[in-house]
């Protein structure tokens, strides 16, 4: 543990570099309840007594460590490490070699592997955790301030060209009667896409039954766009009569997504659940598929009497 990110030597992030005297520590846990530090509770005062977006000169920062063997088997894939959540600001490294960084306690980050690793060779993962940051500013709010990787931590791996991220909405129309779908997929490409690409999605009632006939084909569109390595395929899809999604009755479609080479060949599928349903504000209430709502309830922060943050 050290007092201030400034005190990070690359001694610390060498897989060469001798451990013996390291400490172990629970992942996914808080080290604010492992022995360093201790928790702190504010309501509504800040927890710093500075400025923002000031970070105090004390600011402890946590560097966890371990060594890890990619499988032969990923041998021309995709190695992504995933971080579920890290309080407040997250380095990598991987064999003393900068790889990215995140803030957002509550959110996962994740990060290409590919480029440092060797199948089948051992690695050195380190994690630098920085406990206050700007990012600090932002998420205040009444809570236990806590420290460290208080979710899961794992790699996994993908092809080379891959579903990114999928975005699927269902909305409704025609006075709440018929729905409709907003998809898009994003495919991951190692540089500039190539053509002939295309998703194949199916959508399945609350029933598990198909609602069209046959899969959509959607091409994966492959002209400019901000980020020269992703590239999306969009279907937008009226839906007849769908069963809507409320609190009171949750239905949720399936959707089904495969991602299709060149060649025909399925690449990798993914899912994802969603409603068809409505929310808006019109005339000071709130409308869930036109009818107004009233909600009871508190926030809720994930939280444990003797793990913290990492909740089991």
């Amino acid at each position: 543990m050290l007092d201030a990110p400034e005190k990070l030597r690359p001694a610390d992030l060498a897989s060469s570099s001798d451990r013996s005297s390291w400490d172990r520590l629970e992942v996914p846990g808080n080290w604010t309840l492992q022995g360093y530090g201790r928790p702190q509770y504010t309501n509504h005062q800040p927890p710093l007594p500075l400025e923002p977006p000031q970070v105090p000169r004390e600011n402890p920062t946590g560097v966890y460590g371990r060594k890890i063997k990619v499988p032969h088997a990923w041998k021309n894939r995709r190695t992504v490490v995933h971080f579920g959540g890290a309080e407040s600001a997250l380095a990598v490294y991987l064999d003393g070699a900068f790889v990215g960084m995140g803030k957002d306690c509550r959110l996962p980050s994740e990060f290409d592997l590919t480029p440092y690793v060797t199948p089948g060779k051992s690695h050195w993962l380190s994690a630098v955790v920085i406990k206050w940051s700007d990012a600090t500013w932002i998420e205040d709010q009444d809570q236990w301030w806590m420290a460290g990787l208080h979710r899961e931590v794992f790699l996994y791996s993908t092809e080379i060209v891959h579903i990114q991220d999928v975005f699927a909405v269902g909305s409704l129309e025609n006075d709440y009667r018929d729905g409709a779908l907003d998809l898009t997929v994003r495919v991951g490409f190692p540089g500039d896409a190539e053509p002939g690409w295309q998703v194949e999605a199916q959508l399945h009632a609350p029933s598990g039954k198909p609602v069209w006939r046959k899969p959509e084909a959607i091409p994966v569109f492959a002209g400019w766009r901000e980020d020269p390595g992703r590239r999306e395929a969009r279907l937008q899809k009226k839906v007849r009569r769908p069963r809507v999604w409320s609190a009171e009755e949750p239905n949720r479609y399936q959707l089904v997504m495969t991602l299709v080479d060149p060649e025909g060949r399925t690449v990798e599928a993914t899912s994802v659940r969603f409603g068809f349903r409505s929310v808006e504000v019109r005339d000071r209430e709130l409308l869930i598929n036109g009818a107004p709502v009233m909600i009871h309830g508190v926030n809720r922060h994930d939280h444990h009497d003797v793990k913290g943050k990492a909740l089991d």
